[in-house]
């Protein structure tokens, strides 16, 4: 049977959001006992939850529109089923020094350890350890290595779709900031490349060096720049 693995970090009330977004909230919007008490026959009741938060909240993936500001650059719901159900590999990047770029190098010698091969139209996932440290921790906003430009540039050209990364950006974090000299290298290549990329997945060691199908089907939200995801690794026996 096909196991299936869960990367996806949970959506919680006041759970952690970046400046400038807002911060998760719910709350119960109707309860059992609201509804319980205008039933007049049987034996039912409802309840339900009410949100709010942003399309980037928790586990979720960029629309282009997210940091491409031309009319054309398509929002959330404009991209193709296609590009969320895709073949995908993991490679270790937990000994890179927190701060520090992922570098062209890294890839190589991680692709050379593993025996595995970058094919055209994969997902890239990569581990380091940073959801296990750190997730509720102050150093979860700074302590984590990130993909540089020119190490975004290298998965494009071997044909890589879409990236992702247990932090809350692929950038190394002391780029990705408004005022960085320059900011969001990796972000501006995915918007050069096009590129997709998820953050704040829930990525297991145990995925390290495996060949998988991805899957992480965004929310259909009108214009949305980008939408919370349930990402999933299928490996087959």
């Amino acid at each position: 049977m096909p196991k299936l693995i869960d990367l996806s970090q949970p959506i919680t009330h006041r759970g952690p959001a970046r400046p400038l977004h807002p911060t998760p909230t719910i709350w119960t919007h109707v309860s059992h006992e609201d509804t319980r008490a205008k039933v007049k026959y049987g034996d039912i009741s409802f309840a339900t939850k009410g949100l709010i938060l942003s399309d980037h909240t928790s586990t979720h993936v960029d629309a282009f529109c997210h940091y491409d500001p031309r009319p054309e650059a398509e929002s959330i719901d404009e991209l193709p089923l296609e590009m969320f159900y895709t073949a995908a590999i993991c490679l270790d990047f937990s000994h890179v020094e927190p701060g520090a770029d992922i570098t062209r190098q890294h890839i190589d010698a991680e692709l050379a350890r593993t025996g595995l091969r970058i094919e055209k139209g994969d997902t890239f996932l990569y581990y380091t350890g940073h959801y296990e440290r750190n997730f509720g921790k102050p150093e979860w906003w700074t302590a984590f290595p990130g993909l540089g430009r020119e190490a975004t540039e290298y998965l494009a050209d071997l044909g890589v779709l879409n990236i992702g990364t247990e932090a809350f950006t692929i950038d190394n974090p002391a780029q990705a900031r408004l005022d960085a000299n320059p900011p969001y290298p990796a972000h501006v290549v995915c918007r050069e490349r096009r590129l997709l990329n998820m953050e704040n997945l829930v990525i297991p060691r145990g995925l390290v060096g495996k060949r998988f199908r991805f899957i992480g089907f965004p929310l259909k939200i009108e214009r949305g720049t980008a939408s919370p995801i349930r990402a999933v690794a299928l490996l087959e026996d």
